[in-house]
């Protein structure tokens, strides 16, 4: 099997569908001020930057760290911006309507929209880790029904790229697929009220963003909210295998009692890495991890997946099931999921000579960060794994960090650990204490800066064909590690 090196997005770009507001009804949507002649307009999908604007778009004018929207928005509007949401008059030759939080009101228009938007069925994605790659499975498999799929874009999947994605739906899309992101308490359920959907999933639950939410049961709240958007015919998926090592069988009850909560009277299935529990054996799920793939199996029959580790099996039985709850064939969704390919920067496979470089870089916290290294284990020949520090772990900084450590010296990976940058400076010596205090001990090399990372791997490069896991959090930078890797180290990091 030849390695994908690419994230591919097999669904092409579509018009937004149209949709009509007279100026009362955005007045009445946003709390707002309509300013124009006109009185009422036609819009198309929206933007957030000028750089993005299409004909009939709606302009947000964000106000950000470095710059404000309301600068760019007569250049908007020359390139085609219909209506412009602003916190002041703008003098401009459309619509503005003057609001006093241009992020609500933009999530009130999407919610709208949604709500006269009745010809598809609309799935929303949560979870602690496997989110984006997942919202990819899932768009595979409904594709495998040969009609139209429109999905959330990269990850844009906080407070203004939820109903951007919304907006973007187009009228002949048959399925949308919209990720959901949080960091902190309430996001996701609000969101969640935007898309609506029919069908939702939690991919899983870990120590995410834990300085907000405290503890693996508040992830467990906030995630699993998006269950109370659903229809009282809805239908709710979760995956466990994220919990693999936070928790005992005691917590999980607990963990999974809140999820039942959240969903109700609605059904819920809860999957792990390798069996699915559904009350229905005519769709049970099981599969096998292999070196470069995952294998699920159905009753319907079987697919390859060109996805690794037994956490991207779980995530490709909740894409399946979620797919035929959504009313896609077991034979069409199977067939769209053998089409899936990896997500940039998640746990993809690059080939270097005879070594191979697993690109983890995008983000990280304990349980992807573990579910890596458990990849890297059953990797053949010589292995190392590059980490940097995690993020957003509150109370959980010390003790994330350390199990991190304790996990690659159980499973005997060499660690090379770069410093950490900005507010996670120092957080490199907890991983490798973790490590060094292990029952089983391994080599940990604590290095100062990227360049020193690429050359300590490329020294053990040189002894023979080795395995290469890159990961650690956004803002740590390591994308740079694997880019000099697979430069052979000559460019800088």
């Amino acid at each position: 099997m030849s390695l994908p090196t690419t994230s591919i997005d097999p669904f092409p770009g579509r018009q937004p569908a149209a949709f009509p507001l007279t100026a009362g009804e955005a007045e009445a949507i946003t709390g707002g001020k309509w300013h124009g002649s006109s009185r009422d307009v036609t819009v198309y999908g929206a933007a957030l930057d000028s750089r993005t604007v299409t004909a009939g778009c709606i302009f947000a004018c964000i106000r950000g760290e470095r710059v404000d929207g309301h600068d760019f928005a007569a250049g908007a509007v020359g390139d085609g911006a219909a209506l412009v949401l602003a916190t002041r008059p703008l003098g401009l030759p459309v619509p503005v309507v003057v609001v006093s939080d241009v992020a609500a009101a933009l999530l009130a228009l999407a919610s709208r929209f949604r709500q006269r938007f009745s010809r598809t069925r609309w799935l929303a994605i949560c979870g602690a880790n496997g989110k984006t790659t997942t919202k990819a499975l899932l768009s595979a498999a409904c594709a495998g029904s040969g009609l139209i799929v429109h999905a959330t874009r990269g990850n844009l999947n906080n407070h203004l790229g939820v109903p951007l994605s919304v907006l973007a739906t187009p009228a002949d899309a048959a399925f949308a697929v919209i990720e959901i992101g949080t960091n902190h308490p309430g996001e996701v359920a609000g969101l969640a009220a935007c898309v609506a959907p029919e069908v939702a999933l939690v991919t899983s639950i870990g120590p995410e963003h834990l300085a907000g939410f405290g503890d693996l049961a508040g992830v467990t709240r906030e995630e699993c909210s998006v269950f109370t958007a659903l229809p009282a015919d809805g239908r709710a998926f979760m995956g466990l295998h994220g919990l693999i090592g936070h928790t005992d069988a005691q917590g999980l009850r607990a963990l999974t009692a809140i999820a039942r909560a959240a969903a109700g009277s609605r059904p819920l299935t809860l999957l792990d890495d390798t069996e699915v529990s559904t009350g229905c054996a005519d769709l049970a799920v099981s599969g096998v991890v292999g070196e470069l793939s995952v294998r699920l199996d159905t009753a319907h029959g079987s697919c390859e997946i060109a996805l690794l580790g037994a956490h991207n099996l779980a995530n490709g039985a909740l894409a399946f099931h979620a797919a035929v709850a959504a009313g896609v064939t077991p034979a069409q969704a199977l067939a769209g999921l053998s089409c899936a390919q990896p997500v940039a920067g998640r746990l993809v496979p690059k080939t270097v000579g005879a070594h191979l470089v697993l690109d983890d870089t995008y983000n990280a916290n304990p349980a992807s960060m573990i579910a890596g290294l458990r990849v890297l284990a059953g990797c053949p020949g010589r292995r190392l794994a590059i980490l940097a520090p995690m993020g957003e772990l509150g109370a959980a900084h010390d003790a994330g960090h350390q199990q991190v450590g304790a996990e690659a010296a159980r499973l005997r990976i060499p660690l090379v650990v770069v410093m950490g940058r900005g507010e996670l400076a120092g957080a490199e010596r907890l991983i490798a204490q973790g490590a060094t205090s292990a029952a089983v001990t391994c080599s940990v090399d604590i290095v100062s800066d990227r360049p020193a990372a690429v050359a300590r791997a490329h020294a053990l490069m040189a002894g023979g064909a080795t395995t290469i896991l890159v990961k650690g959090s956004r803002s740590q930078g390591l994308e740079t590690v694997v880019e000099g890797l697979l430069a052979g180290g000559t460019r800088a990091c």
